[in-house]
């Protein structure tokens, strides 16, 4: 298992101290669209939709494996 960190660019940057053990990148991509969702689920109901922001996964040597921005979490149907 590898650990992986998850932190939210916003404006601000807010750092993951503690990180998550998954298999793979992969693995840790899909917790991130998961957790976008229910940061942006949050964030309709105090009516704003954070679509420029996103979720940096990095390794436990702060290498950057991959950003998922938060408009890439959700399917927008017009």
């Amino acid at each position: 298992m590898n650990r992986f960190y998850f932190h939210i660019v916003d404006g601000q940057f807010v750092r993951d101290e503690e990180g998550q053990e998954f298999p793979g990148l992969e693995e840790a991509k899909a917790e991130a669209i998961a957790a976008a969702r229910s940061i942006m689920r949050e964030a309709i109901w105090a009516g704003r939709l954070p679509l420029n922001e996103g979720i940096q996964i990095t390794d436990g040597n702060g290498t950057v494996l991959m950003t998922v921005p938060f408009r890439d979490a959700i399917t927008i149907e017009e």
